[in-house]
């Protein structure tokens, strides 16, 4: 008997210490960050999402393509895009690569360090967010303003409870 409760104090410290451990959440969150969080998803080193959206002055598509780095930070790695007029990229940094592709341009090998995302979504613009094999049409989460994408510290606890919420 008090092998089984060995055993089982054993097991349940275990869940408390993960439980407690710290892990990272990709964040969504409405009216600019000051908001309620409208999706959490665990996310780690080399993990990748994109947002499509369609640019406000060029009516035309937009793909910024992000990753991960190992010190949980936000790199914008290349921009698919329809125009090169106003607002949509018309410079290539050193060690970019731009190239004329079937439907537009492509702005690849980018290396910009985004601390947060800070995005108006609207029904007629959109905002897609495509992450772990998932499109979330954003205004659906956040109605028409301004949301903030970021990557933050949360606990096991948190993206189990998030989890059982969707």
């Amino acid at each position: 008997m008090r092998r089984v409760f060995q055993t089982l104090a054993i097991v349940a410290a275990g869940v408390l210490a993960a439980g407690l451990f710290p892990l990272h959440g990709l964040e969504v969150r409405e009216s600019g960050g000051a908001g309620r969080v409208l999706l959490l998803q665990r996310v780690s080193p080399g993990d990748t999402f994109a947002l499509s959206f369609v640019h406000s002055v060029e009516k035309s598509d937009v793909t910024d393509h992000f990753r991960i780095d190992d010190g949980y930070r936000i790199i914008l790695y290349e921009t698919e895009f329809r125009s090169l007029n106003t607002g949509l990229p018309a410079v290539v940094s050193e060690g970019e690569v731009f190239e004329r592709t079937g439907g537009g341009f492509r702005l690849s090998n980018r290396r910009q360090l985004l601390p947060e995302i800070r995005l108006q979504v609207t029904e007629a613009w959109g905002g897609t967010l495509s992450v772990k094999g998932r499109e979330i049409f954003l205004p659906a989460l956040a109605g028409d303003g301004p949301v903030t994408i970021s990557v933050q510290r949360v606990f096991a606890w948190e993206l189990l409870l998030w989890a059982f919420r969707t």
